[in-house]
């Protein structure tokens, strides 16, 4: 197991979507019994290899749905970091789960990987409004 910048290793658990993908990848296979061959045949080992045709792939694909691809101009591989740590967040995930998985120490970290977008603000807020009009009509 290869070790983290803290020099700790760790393990991070793989989400049943992510498990399934692996398994129909792996059983596509040309010799299933062999251990060495990869699942991923031709990938290149270190995301430098692989993350600027991804860029260049997700911009055609904007491009084809009308979008503007220039959205994607300065994204890099470390980006995916923050957004796995903001859906967590965003999902409700408790702040010392995230920080387990993340590799985090403490809740600064936490802070400055995890982002809320406006509209999970609008929706929290939100739930504040059927309470002020219970409230209201309580007092009426």
């Amino acid at each position: 197991m290869e070790e983290s910048k803290t020099g700790r290793s760790r393990m991070v658990p793989m989400n049943s979507l992510v498990r399934n993908v692996l398994t129909e990848l792996a059983t596509a296979r040309k010799r299933l019994g062999d251990p060495r061959e990869a699942v991923f045949a031709d990938a290149p080992p270190r995301p430098e290899g692989f993350f600027p045709r991804a860029v260049k792939q997700a911009r055609t694909a904007l491009a084809g749905a009308g979008q503007d691809p220039a959205q994607l101009d300065g994204y890099m591989w470390h980006a995916n970091r923050h957004t796995w740590a903001s859906r967590l967040t965003m999902a409700g995930v408790d702040p010392r789960t995230i920080m387990a998985l993340g590799g985090w120490s403490n809740t600064g970290m936490l802070a400055r990987y995890s982002h809320l977008t406006p509209g999970h603000l609008q929706a929290a807020v939100e739930k504040l409004a059927p309470a002020v009009i219970l409230a209201e009509l309580a007092r009426n």
